[in-house]
């Protein structure tokens, strides 16, 4: 757990291999797949998709489309296509966020932008949605098509949420709610939903693991937005704080507007508007943060959607399947990045 955030109960230690390891091969399939679509004549396309390529990540979303198909019994090889697809979908949004952020890093390194410029990086994230629709078609499914375009709509709804309210002090909890949930958990949801598409196993699987996908997605997000405030540059890969000084609230700020002092409100509000804490701000804005409590309140909510998931996954028939699917979300909670 990362310093300074409280939690309510112990989190068990993340079974990270053991979880992974019932769907490595196929995981490293994902990876060839994306590799390989990420392959063009164009030399500036190929030249940028090596980029994206060499800097990883973390293929939550395509290893929850795998663990989801191993649930159901699936035994086809459209998961691992479409895992690839969640993967492009997931990378586009980012290579838009880092252009409308103006953002200097990705993981560590040189954001896109910052390396090939704003319009090729625009091009290459509307190249991916389309590339990506292209390779969900070879599924045959009208039903993985349709998920696939809601997902992408809700994220790009929540996008747009985001942007308008970017700079903004009154942003409610509610909104910052909404957008998690379009921009990040209607992702997850659709990973397991595409999952029961394939594997033909009804309407109630599939609201079950849409669910499911939905309260882990929301967990996702308030744990990345505590790690922006509790993690070390280092291992982030990105500046601490990167979102207040961006322009956004999450909510462990939106929080510490309703609680905290007049003083203290005033200073989230001048690195909102300025983008810089200044010496010593930030010090005194984290321990703010700790005092009132801002920062056990997002940890608990995460927990509580991380338990929500728990609960669905549970209805689900027992097996190696289920089971890793239930340590998801500890897995979740418990990540330094």
């Amino acid at each position: 757990m990362s310093e300074g955030v409280p939690t309510s109960s112990p989190v068990p230690p993340p079974r990270m291999m053991e979880v992974l390891s019932l769907v490595g091969d196929r995981l490293v399939e994902v990876e060839e797949e994306i590799r390989a679509n990420l392959r063009s004549d164009l030399r500036p396309i190929d030249q940028a998709g090596d980029y994206l390529s060499e800097g990883g990540g973390k293929l939550i979303r395509p290893a929850l489309m795998l663990l989801a198909s191993g649930l159901l019994g699936y035994k086809g090889k459209m998961d691992v296509l479409l895992g690839a697809v969640f993967e492009f979908i997931h990378t586009a949004t980012l290579v838009h966020d880092d252009i409308i952020d103006e953002a200097d890093t990705r993981r560590g390194r040189p954001a896109l932008n910052r390396v090939y410029g704003n319009e090729i990086s625009i091009l290459l994230g509307d190249y991916l949605y389309i590339r990506s629709m292209n390779m969900a078609l070879r599924a045959r499914k009208l039903g993985v098509i349709e998920i696939l375009a809601e997902s992408t709509e809700k994220m790009i709804e929540g996008e747009i949420m985001a942007h308008h309210l970017r700079g903004r002090v009154d942003v409610t909890r509610r909104q910052h709610m909404e957008i998690i949930e379009r921009k990040t958990a209607w992702l997850f949801a659709g990973c397991c939903r595409v999952a029961a598409v394939l594997a033909d196993a009804g309407e109630d699987a599939e609201r079950r693991l849409g669910q499911y996908g939905l309260n882990l997605g929301i967990a996702f997000q308030l744990v990345d937005d505590l790690l922006d405030l509790t993690a070390d540059e280092a291992t982030l890969g990105k500046p601490v704080a990167s979102d207040l000084r961006e322009g956004r609230l999450t909510l462990p700020w939106i929080d510490l507007m309703h609680r905290g002092s007049e003083a203290e409100r005033e200073a989230v509000e001048a690195v909102l508007t300025g983008g810089d804490f200044g010496e010593p701000g930030w010090g005194r804005l984290k321990a703010a943060l700790l005092a009132h409590g801002c920062l056990e309140r997002t940890r608990r909510l995460a927990e509580e959607h991380a338990s929500r998931a728990r609960e669905v996954i549970g209805t689900f028939t027992p097996g190696p399947y289920r089971e890793a699917l239930m340590d998801l979300p500890d897995l979740i909670l418990s990540r330094d990045r």
